[in-house]
């Protein structure tokens, strides 16, 4: 694999892993807007405290 391509597929794969979050994050933001306890939502969906706060609607 020449190192051009090798940096294509990490790119690639940068990408995907950023969508796959950024997915997570939106199912996680409509949870909260339903009332959904947070326990539930971290078990669910993986995140933390700390990332929950982060995408809390105002």
């Amino acid at each position: 694999m020449t190192i051009a391509e090798q940096l294509k597929q990490e790119g690639w794969l940068e990408g995907w892993l950023e969508g796959k979050r950024e997915s997570t994050r939106r199912v996680a933001l409509s949870l909260l807007k339903m009332k959904m306890p947070r326990e539930a939502i971290m078990q669910a969906t993986g995140l933390t405290e700390d990332e929950l706060n982060r995408i809390q609607p105002a």
